[in-house]
């Protein structure tokens, strides 16, 4: 009682302490909440197979041979440093696990005596993973209670059921993060797209959390590139385009030259610069009269369907969604808004001007598609794919602060064409030309059956999400533990039966 008196009256005097700091430092001109924020995120991997251990315990002796089980794992060079915890000294404990070279921490608990809350208080501000050793796998309260303590600071926390279990988690735990130094770029104001804004985010905070290194560029530094673009390589990308349609529906072919103009730049941008994404504000330009680019629709799909993560609008968090779920299943990905949500028939609708012919994978045979214009302005290029009906997809995308990401299994069922449903209905005869054209929906629309449908309309990730085509649900899960990332799922992760 009387240490618990104790514990209660410094938080206290703590809490007074750090109030009266904070009202001090919002008054201090460029100071605010954010810069004070404690957001820890994931220590980059490092390179090569050497990894160092900590194995803290207040008896390391005892675990001699789980030491050397985790030190004989063949796919990677321990060191494991054996930390003896003192529980009536436990303040030494944050002293003793700062380490810089560690890359994960194993903590095993003694069965009795000990407060989960002052261990959690003593660790703090770790950017590796921790992963509980329970003493016994039969009673495992208090290691399941410092676990939650620390997810709730941020810190990667695992439970080990056994000590093989441990061996996976280490080695899984182990693995480079999946997106480690990926390199993206995107055009436009930075973390201000005009239809997906993200101004909390930042480039420091996107590689704590993904490993991936963001740049951003003004839109304006493309016109000078296209300018240099070879005529006949883009010429030869409009022959591609023309002979693999089924139909060219609207697009003229001084339109089909102009968008594969953009493809050509873009592609030797993104091999002179090693890109792995790339994305531009196209929404800030897209309506405009006279735009100042070729839209970039069926670039985006030559990238997408050879590798490369290219979402639409300049989407930060779809960005990354994008690059996670292609790097998984080494297939495109389908970038979309979500449309509609139908409970009643467990199915939802997906739209976007921009979707992958090689969804199947670059070895499949390409999807069917047709050329079109965009939304029936009459200038640029989209393709209208053909999605294959009975297709189990993965539908994922990162939520807008990265912590979780939202994952669902689906089946592309039967749907009805719409796509020519006209903007605006009733237009008096002497409207002009482009508002009678003008198409409502985007040029690709896929009717996707899913389960729990409750649940997603109510986990839905933003007004993007991506999907691949197959299922990766183990593979999900072992890259966003790496990444500190919590995966919201149905509680069933097999997709509808076809």
């Amino acid at each position: 009682m009387g240490i618990e008196q104790k514990i209660s009256h410094f938080r206290r005097r703590d809490f007074l302490k750090a109030t009266t700091l904070a009202s001090i430092a919002a008054a201090i001109p460029g100071n605010s909440l954010a810069v004070q924020s404690l957001e820890i995120g994931s220590k980059p991997s490092p390179a090569g197979g050497k990894r160092n251990l900590l194995f803290s315990s207040d008896n390391p002796e005892r675990f001699g041979k789980v030491i050397e089980s985790i030190q004989s794992i063949k796919e990677f060079d321990f060191q494991v440093t054996p930390i003896k915890i003192d529980y009536e000294k436990i303040s030494e404990f944050s002293a003793a696990i700062r380490n810089p070279d560690a890359d994960i921490m194993v903590l095993s608990l003694p069965a009795i005596g000990v407060n989960s809350a002052r261990i959690a208080q003593h660790i703090d501000n770790l950017d590796i993973p921790v992963i509980l050793l329970p003493s016994s796998h039969e009673l495992i309260m208090l290691e399941a209670d410092v676990v939650a303590l620390l997810r709730r600071k941020g810190i990667n926390s695992m439970l080990a059921n056994s000590e093989s279990h441990l061996l996976e988690l280490v080695k899984m735990l182990s693995a480079p993060r999946i997106l480690e130094g990926k390199k993206a770029l995107i055009f436009g104001r930075p973390y201000d797209s005009s239809s997906v804004p993200v101004p909390h985010l930042n480039a420091d905070y996107i590689y704590k959390h993904t490993g991936v290194r963001l740049e951003y560029r003004p839109i304006s530094d493309l016109k000078p590139l296209l300018e240099t673009v070879d005529e006949a390589a883009a010429r030869k990308e409009m022959e591609r385009w023309k002979k693999g349609a089924v139909e060219i529906v609207e697009p003229t072919d001084e339109s089909i030259l102009r968008s594969s103009r953009m493809y050509v730049m873009l592609r030797s941008l993104i091999e002179r610069e090693g890109l792995s994404a790339l994305s531009i504000d196209c929404l800030s330009f897209s309506f405009s009269p006279d735009p100042m680019l070729p839209l970039p629709c069926i670039a985006y799909t030559r990238l997408r369907d050879e590798g490369v993560a290219a979402p639409c609008e300049a989407d930060v968090c779809m960005l990354l969604s994008s690059l996670l779920l292609q790097e998984i299943s080494r297939k495109p990905s389908f970038f979309f808004n979500v449309s509609e949500v139908n409970t009643q028939k467990s199915h939802t609708i997906l739209r976007h001007c921009v979707a992958p012919i090689q969804l199947l994978g670059a070895d499949a045979e390409p999807l069917p598609y047709r050329l079109r214009d965009y939304h029936g302005f009459g200038r640029d290029v989209v393709p209208e794919v053909q999605f294959p009906v009975g297709q189990e997809v993965t539908i994922g995308g990162f939520s807008k602060d990265l912590k979780d990401f939202v994952v669902w299994p689906g089946r592309i069922r039967p749907g009805k064409h719409d796509m020519e449903t006209p903007s605006f209905q009733n237009l008096p005869e002497d409207a002009p030309a482009s508002a009678k054209n003008m198409r409502r929906f985007c040029s690709n629309r896929a009717e996707v059956e899913i389960g729990y449908v409750d649940r997603f309309l109510q986990n839905i990730a933003g007004i993007h999400q991506v999907f691949v085509a197959g299922s990766y649900t183990n593979a999900i899960y072992e890259a966003t533990a790496r990444m500190n990332v919590n995966v919201i799922a149905p509680p069933d992760m097999a997709a509808p039966k076809a």
